[in-house]
């Protein structure tokens, strides 16, 4: 008997041991996240700053940023599609892997293609001017003018079909006004393009632009949201101007299709932890950034919900080329 409670303790402390090493297991090597537009772009910072502590709680492990811009998003996606569904291919999910999708040909799709993991941000939209350059003081000046002269103003986005593009498109139908859309490979071409005066306004989310702003370079017309920037209190809102429009960026993260729910969950884990810090936090608040956990069962119910609202829109308005 005495011998059998020894081999009894011995087995559950190897069991208690086993669990202990397997909850720790993921990740074992640098893990890597792919961000389907350019760096220097709002979802190219965000995760960057992420990536600043993730260590801290995966086991020592980097978190790469690997930049693929192309096609208005789709390269960046396809390749997410398509990786190893090993735990070590993470994507930035953005409104994107579901408009991008639905204005023409991809090579994902934005529900079937992957497996959601967290929601991290919901960030509010903006239209940016350049100080010295503009021609308008005010958003109404900017729809006037625009209403007075259709297709001569021109408005940059990060990229065809992308999130930022749909927002100015649901602004323009919303007020029956019609800019030059120009795409860029992300928010960070685009803001740059502002600033040498090649484009005349952007639609961009924090923090694209801020640093500009902060030096006077960029100013915002108007925020798309219900109450102004805390950053930027300085900026009123369309609302605030005579527009009910409002629009936000979302940002979380995917893996491809087939990832081990267990392993789906130790991921989770990790950026859960990475957004309670608080010195991420802290870093969270001067970019910008409103923070806003979901767990993968109701990321999945916020992009079935973001597909359905998006696919009305654009076949609403007959955008891109599946609904014309």
């Amino acid at each position: 008997m005495r011998r059998f409670l020894v081999f009894a303790l011995v087995f559950v402390l190897f069991l208690s041991f086993s669990g202990s090493v397997w909850a720790q297991a993921w990740p074992e090597r640098e893990v890597e996240i792919i961000i389907p537009w350019s760096a220097g772009g709002a979802t190219d910072v965000l995760y960057r700053t992420v990536g600043k502590y993730f260590p801290k709680y995966a086991n020592g492990k980097q978190l790469i940023i690997k930049n693929m811009p192309g096609g208005g998003s789709a390269v960046g996606y396809g390749e997410g599609a398509k990786a190893k569904p090993d735990g070590y291919t993470l994507v930035a999910a953005v409104n994107p892997i579901v408009t991008r999708a639905l204005m023409g040909p991809a090579p994902y799709h934005p529900i079937d293609s992957f497996e959601p993991v967290c929601l991290l941000v919901k960030n509010p939209c903006y239209v940016l001017v350049n100080s010295e350059l503009k021609k308008w003081d005010s958003l109404s000046e900017l729809v006037e003018y625009v209403k007075e002269n259709p297709g001569v103003v021109t408005v940059g986005n990060s990229g065809a079909g992308g999130g930022n593009h749909l927002v100015a498109l649901r602004f323009e139908n919303a007020l029956g006004l019609q800019f030059i859309h120009v795409p860029f490979g992300g928010g960070g071409p685009s803001v740059n393009a502002l600033l040498g005066g090649h484009i005349d306004t952007v639609v961009a989310s924090s923090p694209e632009g801020f640093p500009n702003v902060e030096a006077g370079e960029l100013e915002m017309l108007a925020v798309f949201a219900e109450e102004r920037l805390k950053k930027f209190p300085q900026f009123p809102t369309a609302k605030e101007q005579g527009y009910d429009f409002t629009a936000f960026m979302w940002r979380g993260v995917v893996v491809p299709k087939g990832v081990d729910p267990e392993i789906i969950g130790q991921i989770t884990e990790v950026f859960k932890a990475v957004l309670e810090d608080p010195d991420f936090q802290k870093d969270a608040e001067n970019l910008g950034q409103n923070l806003i956990y979901l767990g993968p069962d109701e990321f999945a119910e916020h992009l079935a919900l973001e597909f359905e609202r998006y696919q009305e829109t654009i076949a609403e308005y007959e955008l891109g080329e599946f609904y014309k």
